[in-house]
């Protein structure tokens, strides 16, 4: 049983004032019938006396605009130092009171812990107020030390830009397409993720202190960049990394779950934390997705790939559909009388028959997902927006989903039934941990050169890459290397990327060795080329064009040719 995420003012009504009468009784009753107990430390969303006690803490986005602080999650920024001595105070209240609970299995910090707007009804970005400002000046200062290296890596040269001093910076309240700096752009979105971990590993030290026997941890879904933090970052020192997945919610088929479920497993290889399923759909989806109904016998399949897929738990959500509020008769495993129905039945005889014992074969692919390449590509296109004169229309495609989408159209070459298969992260090219014999590289944009050198030597000792246009065309920083490393790779000489329909294209010209006279460059290629380069007992497979992307659009032709490379 889970429950708590979200019942600050339950436990709280007034600032200040305690009463634990509820959750005493629920915690009672569920000791009473047996039930264990993921109690949710209620984090992710102010009381309405919060706002009334602190009027200037709704965040604030690049434009101005604030967010409401009643409805809508999160209502709070993770950076208002109000918000945090009053949210820590909670958790420590809360977890000295029900630590020795014999109900208690598990402690689950915060809810899908996010800047706003977790619900994505705007494109509009958070948050911009003196909270984060400040938190985001002394992100800087610990990375870089000086006011000096932040505006050789910021390239605050550019247009008047040079900070003098740490007062000087700001947040950057526009991207690329109104002419901000990338750079300071890509490190904005690090900072976010990195200031979401360390609030979730501040709650989690604050519980471990007072409770050193139960488990702790946090949940999250996959989105978009403007959406969630880098997942592959925040698990590292917690107990189990929960997914939020909805499968008839998301139409998605089985391959489209599995893709998830590896994604998600990825994000926990090589930390502490236990895969877990914090909330498989239960019942209809209502507000948002596809409100298609749930019988029950799907339920079963999601489950069962679950496991196979390297869940170590997992609960549905919810028990009840909710008689009020925003999610009224929705995903509710009864109905709202409390009936059973067909999907308590599948549950019923899966929890009697199923055991979390699948073993998760060693993969030998992997598909890298380099999250500074998704942010520099969003960043590139831009949010949705109004045209006029000169300026061409924000494509998704190739800007906040191109990430995303490629990473599905590899998916597509190397998924078979039943066979997981690893994401790769930046953090593994940094490690040069790559124990795989394929890599696919979708979105091969920003590389720096510690990843790059990791990555060729991974391919002498005898591994195949399999990547597409733009490679390393950009450092870590999103500066312009002069020869990007494609060059030094694939063996090409780079003169230039344009926009097609279908995707990127790289003008590249291959060397050529005259008979004498020493090196000299063909003319660029014109046409899609999918050019092989042997190196050491490896290969480096390039395509010149938005290789993997077409494949997610249904381009059989390439499909077969990766399915091909991959074997």
């Amino acid at each position: 049983m889970r429950f708590g995420e979200m019942a600050w003012d339950w436990l709280e009504p007034e600032p200040g004032k305690f009463n634990f009468a509820e959750f005493d009784y629920a915690m009672a009753l569920c000791k009473k019938h047996g039930l264990k107990v993921l109690l949710g430390i209620p984090t992710s969303q102010v009381p309405p006396w919060f706002h009334r006690k602190f009027p200037e803490s709704q965040p604030v986005a690049q434009d101005g605009t604030l967010y409401p602080e009643f409805g809508p999650r999160p209502n709070i920024c993770k950076d208002n130092v109000h918000y945090r001595k009053l949210a820590e105070r909670l958790a420590k209240k809360m977890v000295s009171r029900y630590k020795n609970h014999p109900a208690l299995h598990s402690w689950q910090l915060d809810n899908e812990p996010v800047y706003p707007p977790l619900d994505h009804t705007t494109m509009n970005d958070f948050c911009h107020c003196e909270h984060s400002r400040l938190a985001f000046v002394a992100w800087a200062k610990n990375k870089y030390g000086s006011i000096k290296k932040v505006n050789e890596i910021w390239g605050t040269k550019f247009w008047t830009n040079h900070l003098s001093s740490w007062e000087d910076i700001r947040t950057p309240k526009a991207g690329f397409w109104e002419a901000v700096s990338p750079h300071t752009f890509l490190d904005w979105f690090r900072f976010k993720t990195d200031s979401i971990k360390s609030w979730i590993e501040n709650l989690a030290a604050i519980v471990r202190k007072i409770d050193k026997k139960h488990p702790v941890g946090t949940n999250g879904f996959i989105g978009i960049c403007t959406r969630v933090p880098d997942h592959s970052l925040i698990p590292k020192n917690l107990d189990w990394y929960g997914l939020d997945v909805y499968p008839r919610g998301g139409k998605m088929d089985e391959r489209q779950l599995a893709f998830t479920l590896d994604l998600w497993r990825s994000f926990t290889r090589g930390t502490r934390a236990e895969f877990h399923i914090t909330e498989m759909q239960g019942g209809q989806n209502v507000r948002w997705g596809f409100p298609g109904y749930v019988e029950g016998p799907e339920i079963k399949e999601w489950t069962e790939l679950a496991f196979k897929y390297g869940a170590r738990a997992l609960l549905y959500h919810n028990w009840r559909p909710p008689l009020f509020g925003a999610e009224t008769g929705g995903f509710g495993i009864l109905t709202a009388a409390g009936r059973p129905t067909r999907r308590l039945e599948v549950i019923r005889k899966l929890s009697r028959n199923l055991r979390s014992t699948f073993h998760v074969p060693r993969s030998k692919i992997a598909i890298a997902y380099l999250r500074g390449s998704e942010i520099e590509a969003y960043q590139e296109q831009g949010p949705p927006r109004p045209m006029a004169g000169q300026w061409e229309t924000a494509r998704g495609d190739i800007g906040i989903m191109y990430s995303l989408l490629s990473m599905s159209g590899a998916y597509k070459a190397v998924y078979k039934k039943g066979q997981p298969i690893d994401f790769v992260f930046e953090r593994d090219l940094n490690s040069g941990q790559l124990p795989y014999r394929v890599i696919l590289m979708p979105n091969p944009y920003l590389l720096s050169l510690k990843q790059y050198e990791n990555l060729k030597k991974w391919i002498k000792a005898g591994g195949t890459l399999i990547t597409e246009a733009r490679f390393g065309v950009k450092d870590e920083h999103g500066h312009l290397y002069p020869n990007p490393l494609m060059e030094d790779l694939f063996g090409v000489t780079y003169e230039y990327t344009v926009l097609k329909p279908e995707g990127f294209f790289d003008g590249v010209a291959t060397f050529r060795s005259p008979k004498s006279g020493g090196l000299k460059t063909a003319p660029a290629i014109k046409t899609k080329q999918f050019i092989t380069r042997k190196i050491g007992k490896g290969k480096a497979r390039y395509a010149n064009f938005s290789l993997f992307l077409e494949m997610h659009n249904g381009n059989k032709k390439w499909l077969e040719l990766v399915r091909g490379h991959s074997k």
